[in-house]
């Protein structure tokens, strides 16, 4: 898909930013006016009510179409169910995925999805970090567990696929995380810099096993991992490595959808490589987002780093222009929001049964 973008105006793109405020502040409308941000994270420091978040989502997409761009934004959230859910009541509460694994029901794994995410829909959120692919294979891994759909590769995969599929329908853009896989480490990134030890023919059976089916059944954006994988690279985490994300995701997996960046506030990058790198390092692992959910000035300080990469030679613009096609493509399944205000008394007629389902379908038979 071509464009006629600016280079301003295409690495803007490639940022989500976190943001302060239940309203449109006027340094949120800087970062989508002046710096033509791709997309915005939600977090509970934005949320009051559901009537609140459809009219603050609202008011972004109208100022974004107003700008010179006229793009919509991502407007994205984590939530999963179970302890990652930043939209708290009158939103459904949800069980973690994991329940699921014990009687492996694609429907209800279908049903999951759909009804988590209609909510998000009708609040104007388009696009939500789950599923979750990783496979819960470490009973002491802090950061993953009963986050994950299944301890098995083959139904982590299949579970969240059906899922997927659910968010799909619901009118939200899925994302696969945290590529090749986080649910074998025994740290969290949030704090430090975890790594998987498994050689290279564990990794292609266990952690990549749901990435593999979630790819084939076209995941339009995948969120890599802040972790090392020594099998394939000794030096980088996925995030930053060449070997991870072109070769083995785009090259080995297919995968031809959006690549995205975990937080790049977080402990596991933010430690152990310098700022002013990240956006040569990114871009040339083969980053098409990066994600910066707690700093705006940082999201400034990133785009400046791409575009005096770009003028000064150090960043191949073509992959700029990749990225950014690729996003343009993703961004045009975007459904527009309601134009109502949602009514969370039908969430609990509809989906509190969903969400009571699961937890049946987690406890042990007696």
């Amino acid at each position: 898909m071509k464009h006629n973008l600016s280079i301003r105006e295409q690495t803007g793109q490639m940022l989500i930013s976190g943001f302060e405020g239940t309203r449109v502040t006027r340094e949120t409308e800087d970062l989508i006016v002046n710096r033509h941000i791709g997309g915005l994270i939600l977090f509970d420091r934005n949320y009051e009510n559901p009537q609140q978040l459809h009219a603050l989502t609202r008011d972004l997409q109208q100022v974004a179409a107003a700008s010179s761009t006229g793009l919509p934004l991502l407007v994205s959230v984590d939530q999963e169910g179970g302890r990652v859910a930043r939209l708290k009541a009158p939103f459904t509460e949800f069980p973690p995925a994991i329940g699921l694994d014990r009687i492996r029901s694609e429907d209800l794994a279908y049903e999951f999805g759909r009804a988590l995410t209609r909510e998000l829909f009708e609040v104007g959120v388009n696009m939500d970090y789950a599923p979750v692919l990783d496979v819960h294979t470490n009973a002491d891994n802090p950061v993953i567990g009963d986050r994950a759909f299944s301890t098995d590769p083959h139904w982590a995969g299949v579970l969240a696929v059906a899922f997927m599929n659910g968010c799909r329908d619901s009118g939200v853009l899925p994302v696969g995380k945290h590529f090749p896989g986080h649910g074998d480490t025994h740290l969290d990134s949030h704090h430090d810099l975890p790594w998987v030890e498994r050689n290279e023919s564990g990794l292609n059976q266990v952690e990549l096993a749901p990435f593999v089916h979630a790819v084939q059944h076209g995941l339009e954006a995948i969120m890599t991992a802040h972790v090392m994988y020594p099998a394939w690279d000794e030096t980088l985490p996925a995030t930053f490595s060449p070997r991870i994300l072109q070769e083995v995701l785009r090259g080995q997996l297919g995968f031809e959808g959006v690549i995205i960046s975990d937080d790049l506030e977080m402990k596991a990058v933010d430690q152990h490589f310098s700022f002013d790198t990240f956006a040569e390092r990114g871009v040339e692992a083969g980053l098409d987002v990066f994600l910066i959910c707690h700093h705006p000035d940082k999201v400034e300080a990133l785009q400046d780093q791409l575009i005096r990469g770009v003028e000064s030679g150090r960043i191949d613009p073509s992959r700029i222009d990749s990225s950014v096609e690729r996003l343009l493509r993703m961004k045009k399944k975007l459904k527009p929001a309601p134009e109502q205000p949602p009514e969370p008394a039908g969430w609990t007629s509809y989906h509190q049964p969903i969400a009571d389902r699961l937890r049946q379908a987690a406890e042990p038979s007696v």
